[in-house]
Parts: C-alpha cells; sequence; structure tokens
C-alpha cells in the first residue's frame, strides 16, 4: 500500500454545510482510509477552535484550518497565524468611513467584536455571537483572524477590499479571511515529512481554489464551484450522494 495523505474540506464536502453532520458514508470512507494505512487530515476555513471541535465526532485530531494559517497535530495547535494587520485595519478605517459596520474575531474563540449593534442588524449569519464593544479601536488591534462585513452581493463592489482575501458564503456577509489552504497543508506535510505528491485534497467551494494545485491530486465534490471543477484533477459525486466514498474506491485507495 503506498501512503496518501488525505485533507478534506469540511462544510459542503466532509460534512453538510454549517453543520456536525456528516454523512455515513464519508465516516466509512474515513475509517477504511485509515485501515488501509493512509493519513486522515483537515483542511478547513473555520477558526481552529471550532474546527477542532466540529472534527472530534470523526476522530481527526490533525487539520489545516483558518484558511491555511493554522496547523494542528494530533490535537496540539503548532502554528497560527494572524491576517496581514495593515491591509485588514486599513479596510476597517474604509469601511468607518463609508458607514459600513462589520465585526472581527482577535481571538481563537467563537466570538467576534463589533463596535454598533448596527452589525447584527445588517448581518442575520449566525456563524457566531457577537459582542458590542462601542470603544474597540481599529489602531489597537495586533491579530486579526477574520472579519465580516455585512454586504448584499450586489452592493459588494462599492467596498475596496485591497489586498484582503475575502469570500461570500451566504447572500447577507462577505466573509474575509485567509484563502490558501496551501500554505498550511505545505507546512504541515513538511514537519511530518509527507511528500507533496502523496497528498489528495477534497473541496467544494471558492475557497479551496488557491488549495487545487499541480503537486497533488485534487478532487472535486458534485455540489462545488464550476471553477472548482474545472480546476480539479477529479469531480466525484456530492458530498449527501456518497461523494468522498466513491471518489476513494475510484481510485482504489481502499
Amino acid at each position: 500500500m503506498h501512503k496518501k495523505y488525505f485533507f478534506f474540506d469540511y462544510d459542503g464536502t466532509l460534512a453538510a454545510p454549517l453543520t456536525q453532520t456528516i454523512p455515513a458514508s464519508a465516516l466509512e470512507a474515513i475509517r477504511r482510509l485509515r485501515q488501509a494505512g493512509h493519513f486522515v487530515g483537515l483542511a478547513t476555513g473555520r477558526l481552529q477552535a471550532n474546527a477542532l471541535d466540529y472534527v472530534q465526532s470523526c476522530g481527526i485530531t490533525t487539520l489545516v484550518a483558518d484558511g491555511g494559517n493554522s496547523v494542528t497535530l494530533d490535537g496540539k495547535l503548532v502554528w497560527m497565524e494572524s491576517m496581514p494587520v495593515g491591509p485588514c485595519k486599513d479596510l476597517l478605517h474604509r469601511l468607518d468611513a463609508q458607514g459600513i459596520p462589520w465585526a472581527v474575531m482577535t481571538e481563537n474563540v467563537m466570538r467576534r467584536y463589533s463596535r454598533s449593534e448596527a452589525f447584527e442588524m445588517a448581518s442575520s449569519d449566525a456563524y457566531a455571537p457577537t459582542v458590542v464593544t462601542p470603544d474597540l479601536s481599529i489602531d489597537s488591534l495586533s491579530t486579526i483572524y477574520k472579519m465580516f462585513v455585512p454586504l448584499a452581493p450586489e452592493d459588494e463592489h462599492v467596498v475596496d477590499f485591497g489586498s484582503v482575501s475575502h469570500t461570500r458564503y451566504d447572500a447577507q456577509c462577505v466573509f474575509c479571511e485567509p484563502t490558501d489552504k496551501s500554505i498550511g497543508i505545505k507546512k504541515l506535510c513538511d514537519n511530518i515529512g509527507a511528500p507533496y505528491k502523496d497528498v489528495v485534497v477534497f473541496g467544494d467551494g471558492y475557497n479551496d481554489l488557491n488549495m487545487f494545485i499541480p503537486e497533488w491530486t485534487s478532487i472535486a465534490m458534485g455540489n462545488g464551484r464550476e471553477p472548482l471543477k474545472q480546476k480539479a484533477d477529479y469531480v466525484t459525486s456530492r458530498y449527501d450522494e456518497d461523494g468522498i466514498l466513491r471518489a476513494v474506491e475510484h481510485f482504489g485507495w481502499i
């Protein structure tokens, strides 16, 4: 058996979006991959603490989280990096000047901070509880893991995001977060001595585009975004139609 190193996106790939519901066939695939001697890990845009909590049910304790900006080995956080603080602060100042509310995550905790209740009024997403802190100073921020900007798709053009990476998961809010999971995957592989050519990644969303690179095998879910499917080496069925199990069986990995 030639050992492979599998990294699964979470929402829309391993599990139903925004839930902890993992299909039985995906759990079976993970069990059989491990039984065959393969490595199984997560590659998600979720905050590290949140991601680790979500995958406990399937026994995954090694993960790349924060969109590639953190690495956890055997349940222990070994590396976590903030988004570039300077460009993030500049964006927040521009939002203030335009009267657009915002929220930030500054800790490895599912909690975000905003200066105004207008943020929650404008954004109906339930990603994390929001703490209103009227005296929150942009210039005092030293760590920023995620930022949230409530904008409808048709209004997104009014904001200059500059170099701040961002993506959209719903019609109410833009998430500003790291979007290159390949960075974390390479760091993890370097740490454990895994050859890049033996890596296999699964994904479905726009934030997986930078993870689909020539160095390894990339598999898109049937429910994935079309640009991702176009970059994939293989397109499997939907996450809720045994997509993961069918793919690993197709390639003879189990």
